[in-house]
């Protein structure tokens, strides 16, 4: 007698037990992807506003004058200075805002200037006479420190300048420990 081959294929029941668990493990992982996804977008700040400052640093030694990094409360930033030729108008060299990055926050929103060697202080009025900005040196052990946070993610991570001009980005929740926690911040 003969019979019909067997054909080649999945039958329907073990195409729903692969669908089944590709539906289990998706939902296991949507939480931690969305978790994820928030951290990163507050690495994303914290990262523009570390180039953002370096910027601002390697521009004002390049111009050789003051130049000011001034962040905003969503995460954006400009890089601006006054030139000589105006009546203290600032020039915008560099503006960073990106409208997709949603739920972060950087605080404070202080500005910071750094002279053409680039330390970091304060700029105080321009003089149209002179054609120069009046600069004070950070004098504490942290020119200005900048919190960001996402109201959706754990995560949070501080930018700060010191006096030198150094720029480091860290984990707050962490102290600085060269082997055990080099992301950590200084006590």
């Amino acid at each position: 007698m003969n019979s019909l081959p067997r054909s080649q294929g999945f039958s329907m029941v073990e195409l729903m037990i692969v669908v089944t668990i590709i539906a289990v493990l998706t939902m296991l992982a949507l939480p931690n992807f969305a978790e994820w996804l928030q951290n990163s977008r507050t690495r994303s700040v914290a990262e523009s506003m570390q180039n953002g400052i370096r910027f601002a640093q390697g521009e004002a030694a390049r111009l050789n004058r003051v130049t000011t990094f001034t962040p905003s409360a969503t995460g954006g930033w400009t890089v601006t200075y006054v030139p000589t030729d105006n009546d203290s108008i600032p020039t915008t060299l560099q503006t960073a805002n990106d409208p997709n990055i949603a739920n972060v926050t950087v605080a404070p929103t202080t500005a910071i200037s750094f002279n053409s060697l680039g330390r970091a202080g304060t700029a105080g009025s321009y003089s149209s006479a002179t054609g120069s900005t009046a600069f004070t040196l950070a004098t504490a052990d942290y020119a200005v420190t900048y919190l960001v946070t996402n109201s959706h993610a754990p995560r949070r991570l501080r930018v700060y300048v010191t006096p030198g001009g150094k720029v480091r980005q860290c984990d707050p929740d962490k102290t600085f420990d060269v082997a055990a926690a080099p992301d950590g911040c200084p006590s």
